[in-house]
Parts: C-alpha cells; structure tokens; sequence
C-alpha cells in the first residue's frame, strides 16, 4: 500500500508542511490501490485503518497481505469496501447524511457480527398472544390483523415469529411499538418500525440481491437504540 514508508509516517503524523500554494495531498497520491478513500486526506488513511482494527477487533492482516498492502488477494478487502458503500448508503439515503450508521454499529469488536442466541420463550408467549384459528393460518397477514403495512402477503402464521424476533432484536416487549388491546393502533414507535423495514429490504436489495445477512439484530443486538461508536 505505501510507496514510501516515511512519507506515510510523515503524513500520518502532520510532519510535512506543504507550501500554502499546495494542495494538500490526497490519499491516492501517497497509497497504491486506494479506492474507498480516493479523493479524501492522506493523513487520514493510517488513523482510519488503526480505527478499524479497534471496531472489528482484528489485527491488519484480517484484509491486507503484509507488506503488500496493495493487493487485493483476501476477500476481506472485497467485503470491506462493500461494507464502506453500504455504511455510505444507509446514512445519506436512511439518515439525512448523519453518521448515524458506523462498523461498530453491526461488528461491535469483531470481525463478524455477533449473532443473538435463539429465545424459544419469548416466541412461544408470542404464540400465544397471537391466536390464530387453523384456518386462517396459510392466510395472508393483511387478511387476517388489521392495518397490516410492512408485512403484507406473509402468511399469518408467521406473524408471532416475526413479532418475537422483533422483540428479541430490541430488547422489548409487544408495548413497545404496540397499545395492548388496540394492536392495530398507530404509534410513533410503530411507524418508525415500518421505516426501519422498508430501510433493511432497501439495503439487502441493494448490496445482497434481495437476499443477506442483514436485519434488526445485526445493529440493535438486544437494544433499542443501536450504538454508534464504544
């Protein structure tokens, strides 16, 4: 990746003083094969890739084949500058250009998003609270509950799945998003819900074609509001 070890640490550090007539130098200028940085500082390539290290928890051989930083042999590399378009994606599409969405968001110090374990109790009280006589079963959601929006054409008896995952996801209960007793009635928490929904599809349909290991948990894990930075 660099062309020249010293300048790098120079830049990386603020050693050089380029002339006021300069521009200061760009990322491609000083690294070979820069890509997701092109056009961006040097100076802040180092401190971008020891921050990443943190938030994936991973040494620089994880995408880099050592001294040849260049090279693009390890599929990791690949996946990262997916992750950084995605990164990009979701926070200027979905965010008003916030950086609402960051690695730690999903990786929270590891090199794959760590997963929720399965809560066949909370999926069973889901079942419960959710009766659905047998022949309704194979029937449409929006045939069967009223103000059906984000899932309509999933058969109804996978509506306390989905409930229970959402649950779990967040670390909440049914009232949440939900008035006990008037489920069908809207709240604040609900539509943002849908909005969430409708961002996930968007984004699996745009870097995994319309099928991925994305979803509520990979940036809630467990939590209401994910985080965005340790």
């Amino acid at each position: 990746m660099p062309r020249s070890l010293g300048l790098i640490v120079a830049v990386s550090l603020g050693c050089l003083q380029a002339p006021a007539q300069q521009k200061q130098a760009l990322a491609e200028d000083v690294f070979k094969n820069i890509q997701m940085f092109k056009g961006k500082p040097a100076a802040r390539v180092i401190p971008a890739m020891d921050a990443l290290t943190g938030l994936l928890g991973v040494q620089c051989t994880y995408c880099h084949v050592a001294r040849e930083w260049d090279k693009d042999d390890k599929p990791q590399k690949q996946t990262a500058r997916k992750m950084f378009e995605m990164i990009g994606y979701l926070n200027d599409t979905h965010f008003g250009g916030e950086n609402k969405i960051s690695c730690w968001t999903c990786h929270r110090g590891h090199g794959t998003p760590p997963k929720l374990p399965p809560d066949p109790q909370r999926l069973e009280q889901a079942r419960m609270m959710i009766a659905i006589a047998p022949a309704d079963e194979a029937k449409p959601a929006e045939q069967v509950f009223h103000k059906i929006h984000a899932l309509t054409g999933v058969p109804a008896n996978q509506l306390p799945g989905i409930m229970a995952y959402f649950s779990r996801a967040l670390g909440v209960e049914c009232t949440h998003c939900h008035v006990a007793g008037q489920w069908e009635q809207d709240t604040p928490a609900k539509q943002t819900a849908r909005k969430m929904l409708s961002m996930v599809d968007a984004t699996v349909k745009k870097f995994y074609g319309g099928s991925g290991p994305l979803g509520c948990p990979d940036c809630h894990q467990g939590n209401v509001k994910p985080q965005l930075l340790p």
